[in-house]
């Protein structure tokens, strides 16, 4: 988000619903805008874009809103959240592209949460939002990636999409644990080499450097900071970001600083017949 705080027709035009949609889920008590002190008018910010999206996602899957509401209530979900995902799944009888979508959706989180046990509620709107959104998420990456790229990213089987899936999990919580601690301790270390090794092998690539390599027939260097920045904000109002603004900060400055430190990591150097991390 590149706003911290929003009107409520801006918040309607950033998420692209109507203000009458969103004054009918603050009527259903599903959604609380806080109130300006002088004027009254509602004022939007991170935590109602999340909860906005738990609840764009829930409907997506059949519940109603007044399912939504207990469901939403709760801070994580657990096992048994497992058995009103299979109720849904028998109600979901109509559209069936949106079936063939909703089913996979509900077999990959009741995957993830019996190996998780719980798990924390914004990761998991955030996983179920970037689900819901494969296919929206295909087209706005046509205009940054090459067919290749996006072949590899969207064309994936479910198996292989569902350890992506345990991988970002795995990242967020790992970084809400380790947030605040400085680029050499061991464990953030560890945590970056892991992840990024794990990019690297879903692009096939030996090092970042190549990366501009599956950018869209054109080098990095050419892609312009304003589509960079509109094929940002187009995701990110696909799949929220779960991390607080200090976290993101926080990765941000380590990611600068992990890059300088392990320039060899970024060049593929191999040894060994492996590529050094």
């Amino acid at each position: 988000m590149t706003k911290d705080i929003f009107s409520v027709s801006e918040f309607a035009q950033y998420t692209g619903l109507s203000i009458r949609t969103l004054h009918y889920y603050e009527e259903k008590g599903i959604l609380h805008p806080l109130r300006d002190k002088d004027t009254g008018h509602r004022r939007y910010v991170k935590e109602d874009l999340l909860q906005l999206h738990q609840i764009v996602t829930l409907k997506f899957l059949g519940f109603t809103l007044e399912e939504i509401m207990d469901i939403t209530m709760s801070t994580s979900v657990d096992l048994s959240f497992i058995e009103t995902l299979r109720l849904q799944e028998a109600k979901l009888v109509e559209d069936k592209e949106k079936i063939e979508v909703s089913l996979e959706m509900i077999k990959r989180t009741v995957k993830l949460i019996e190996d998780e046990k719980q798990i924390d509620k914004d990761m998991l709107v955030s996983l179920l939002a970037s689900m819901q959104t494969e296919k929206q998420q295909k087209e706005i990456s046509k205009g940054i990636l090459s067919d290749q790229a996006i072949d590899q990213l969207f064309r994936a089987t479910d198996s292989e999409k569902l350890l992506w899936e345990k991988e970002i999990l795995r990242f967020y919580k790992e970084t809400k644990r380790l947030v605040g601690r400085s680029s050499d301790d061991p464990e953030v270390m560890k945590l970056f080499q892991r992840f990024l090794t794990y990019v690297l092998d879903i692009f096939k690539m030996e090092g970042f450097h190549e990366l501009e390599n599956i950018l869209k027939s054109k080098k990095a260097e050419d892609i312009s900071d304003e589509e960079l920045d509109r094929f940002i904000l187009e995701m990110e109002k696909l799949v929220p970001n779960p991390l607080t603004k200090e976290e993101v900060q926080w990765l941000d400055g380590i990611m600068t600083t992990y890059m300088t430190e392990n320039s060899d990591f970024w060049k593929g150097v191999v040894r060994n017949g492996k590529r050094s991390t």
